[in-house]
């Protein structure tokens, strides 16, 4: 994943309010079930975003599928 997706996806994440983030993440589907999971949602939110980021990087996340987190964030 491009450094420059990365750096996207982590500034849309900081962006979500913390009490809608699984709801956000869940619509965005790109992450799995199972993925977010893996996620600890009571940790400080910079480290949940490296998480977050962690994965997309392992899923190879586009600028496609950073484009579609912004406009969901935006709804």
């Amino acid at each position: 994943m491009d450094e420059t997706v990365a750096e996207f996806i982590r500034r849309t994440i900081l962006k979500i309010p913390m009490n809608e983030m699984m709801t956000i993440l869940k619509a965005w589907d790109f992450l799995s079930e199972n993925q977010l999971q893996t996620i600890n949602f009571r940790q400080r939110k910079e480290c949940l975003v490296q998480d977050l980021v962690g994965l997309c990087e392992e899923k190879s996340a586009s600028v496609n599928d950073a484009a579609l987190l912004d406009i969901i964030c935006k709804f």
